[in-house]
């Protein structure tokens, strides 16, 4: 009776778990998209600036840097399958994000 139990509670937990799996995969590639633009659009004011014989700002520097490795961790966990850290580095990405919004 316990093994049935026991199997009854997986498969009942079962697509919970995927349907949370999805909903992070799906969250990993919105942040990752836009992620992607910012850095993207950083690339392109860096060169603009080094044309015209200036530097980027280095807390901007700073922040592209921390976005990146936000991402990296994230994709990491992601291949990993750790879920916890993925929402954390998600989080983190997130915050990068938002910061080189605003420097920008």
């Amino acid at each position: 009776m316990r093994v049935l139990t026991v199997i009854l509670l997986c498969v009942t937990l079962l697509p919970a778990s995927s349907a949370k799996e999805r909903r992070l995969q799906v969250e990993y590639d919105n942040v990752a998209a836009r992620a992607s633009a910012m850095l993207e659009l950083v690339d392109h004011v860096e060169t603009d600036l080094r044309q015209q014989g200036l530097v980027l700002n280095t807390e901007i520097a700073t922040s592209r840097n921390g976005l990146t490795a936000a991402m990296n961790s994230a994709s990491d966990a992601l291949e990993r399958k750790d879920w916890s850290e993925l929402r954390k580095s998600l989080d983190r990405a997130r915050g990068w994000i938002d910061r080189l919004r605003r420097q920008l």
